[in-house]
């Protein structure tokens, strides 16, 4: 029989081993949140006619990539290559590796489980694995998108360091750029780690401190987006003109997420707002990046959007259900017959709705009749050039 001691050591074991954040090749610590989906490893290679992310580890930037067309790009920082080694003869390589990967899970405000490495270079005695003060609130800054083999992306508290070989092997972002990431990522999304850079073996920036130990401190270290306390008609006129401002102004995500978080929880003007707006930002690279918002919504709150959707004029409706639907499909790389691709009136069972669910849902349903009839029409035009 197991006893109460080793059940909650297996607990916090398995919670490290599953999502770790900034651990460098053979260490870890890592930050709780939803088990990772499986990827399978023979996954098609990734399609450049579809969205992915890039990490340029050479000129620490991460692009946000819809075919060739870059989206959006950000400094980021990644790791050093500094090398550990403890007494016992254990040891880390804090580098970031290359190579393509799929997100396996995401979180907002994630918390990070400081790893032996972390107490070997503060010289501080290193705990037992499942020591309570080895899980940090905040840890990993708004959000992290996590790649799994102890790597993820995620938010900082020290963005003056972006744009360096900062850290311990994950990629840092600015805590606004963590959470355009977050809403415009789903599972199975690539990444692809690409360059050559130079080790240059310095010992790399921790993380927070996290000295702060009262309760009350605990809850300020969690990232806060700044229109939080924002009303949600103030928000909404806010995104109004932030979605056709200036092409190099993205403030506006930041009033999208404020908006998609409460309209997830029980805010339905916030949600149907956001539905509204679909297909009214410019330019193109905004309007694209605005539907993967919405795809964000429907894949996290799949029933409330579907009823939200019977709830907004027809011509919003029509366009919000063709950008749900195309942005989840081209964030998916595997064939479209796949019984695990994600089309969005799977996530949600048309049973368990109401009159205005199952409006909402036909809706869906006649948006993915249709990106398939155009993905078929593209394959057919792409076979007869090549042929």
């Amino acid at each position: 029989m197991t006893s109460r001691f080793s059940a909650r050591t297996l607990l916090w074991t398995a919670a490290a081993l599953l999502l770790a954040g900034c651990a460098g090749t053979g260490g870890g610590g890592a930050a709780e949140g939803p088990a990772p989906v499986a990827v399978d490893p023979a996954a098609p290679p990734v399609r450049k006619d579809l969205k992915y992310v890039v990490v340029d580890v050479e000129a620490n930037e991460l692009r946000y990539m819809d075919g060739d067309e870059v989206l959006w790009r950000a400094p980021v920082g990644t790791g050093t290559g500094f090398r550990l080694s403890s007494s016992s003869g254990r040891q880390w390589q804090f580098t970031t590796p290359e190579g393509t990967r799929y997100v396996q899970a995401k979180q907002l405000n994630p918390p990070w489980f400081r790893p032996d490495w972390w107490y070997l270079e503060n010289k501080l005695r290193v705990p037992s694995p499942d020591a309570p003060e080895r899980k940090q609130e905040g840890g990993l800054g708004a959000a992290a998108v996590f790649l799994g083999d102890e790597l993820a992306i995620h938010g900082t508290d020290k963005p003056e360091l972006l744009g360096r070989r900062v850290s311990h092997g994950c990629i840092r972002l600015s805590n606004a750029n963590a959470l355009r990431l977050f809403h415009t990522v789903q599972v199975g999304t690539p990444v692809m780690i690409v360059g050559q850079a130079e080790v240059l073996g310095e010992q790399p920036d921790s993380v927070a401190a996290f000295t702060r130990t009262s309760r009350s401190a605990r809850r300020t270290a969690l990232y806060r987006n700044p229109l939080d306390r924002t009303g949600t008609a103030q928000l909404l006129a806010r995104l109004d003109r932030q979605l056709t401002a200036a092409a190099d102004d993205s403030s506006w995500t930041l009033t999208a997420s404020a908006l998609l978080e409460r309209g997830l929880k029980d805010d339905a003007p916030a949600l149907r707002g956001l539905l509204a707006r679909a297909g009214t930002a410019e330019p193109g690279r905004r309007r694209a990046e605005y539907a993967l918002f919405l795809a964000d919504a429907f894949a996290r709150g799949a029933l409330r959007t579907t009823v939200s959707l019977n709830r907004i004029a027809p011509e919003a409706r029509e366009r919000a259900v063709a950008e749900i639907v195309e942005a989840t499909m081209e964030l998916y790389h595997g064939p479209l017959n796949a019984r695990l691709a994600p089309w969005p009136t799977r996530r949600v069972p048309k049973e368990r709705l109401g009159p205005e669910g199952q409006a909402g849902w036909a809706a869906l349903q006649a948006a993915e009749e249709a990106y398939r009839a155009r993905f078929t029409a593209r394959a057919a035009a792409g076979a007869r050039a090549r042929g």
